[in-house]
């Protein structure tokens, strides 16, 4: 008698991959009726860090025009838009009408309450924004407009004006 093997059929799909799609979230500054998950444009966000916030490793942030100058998180200073993800944040419109307002203290530009522009992680993609008036803590922080966590955060077809630092690189 021969012996037989039989392979469970729980053990195949371990051979399979699955792929998700990634989401999309939205932003328009003039939302009225804001509801997470910010799924389409009658429940965006209001501003890009609550969208940001929400995404997940290769999801898109995309971002109507308008003048965002609120919301944040921290990071090496406090930040408008704090990207901790690999995802795109993306403008709808492009730089000439989507700005990332940052925050510089009154007569003395960098300061404890000034708000750099945007923090990004490795792998997380910027497009399409004017990121403007950020500046930074005082001390070793570095870029008041945009900080990148390394080579591969990846800004495209943005402007970026209008930034100082406590040290160096007061744009990015």
């Amino acid at each position: 008698m021969k012996a037989r093997w039989l392979v469970p059929a729980i053990f195949f799909p371990a051979f399979f991959s699955f792929n998700t799609l990634a989401t999309v979230y939205c932003v328009d500054l003039n939302s009225t009726n804001p509801v997470s998950p910010y799924a389409d444009w009658n429940t965006a966000a209001t501003n890009i860090q609550d969208a940001v916030s929400l995404a997940g490793l290769g999801d898109t942030v995309l971002v109507t025009n308008g003048i965002y100058q609120y919301g944040g998180g921290s990071f090496a200073g406090s930040n408008r838009v704090y990207v901790i993800n690999n995802l795109t944040v993306q403008s709808v419109n492009g730089p000439a009408v989507t700005v990332i307002k940052g925050y510089q203290v009154p007569g003395t530009t960098n300061g404890a309450s000034a708000v750099r522009g945007v923090y990004l992680a490795s792998g997380a993609v910027l497009s399409g924004f004017t990121v403007t008036g950020g500046a930074t803590v005082n001390g070793n922080a570095p870029a008041g407009g945009i900080y990148c966590q390394s080579t591969t955060s990846v800004i495209t077809n943005c402007v970026v004006t209008g930034n100082a630092s406590a040290s160096y690189a007061g744009g990015v």
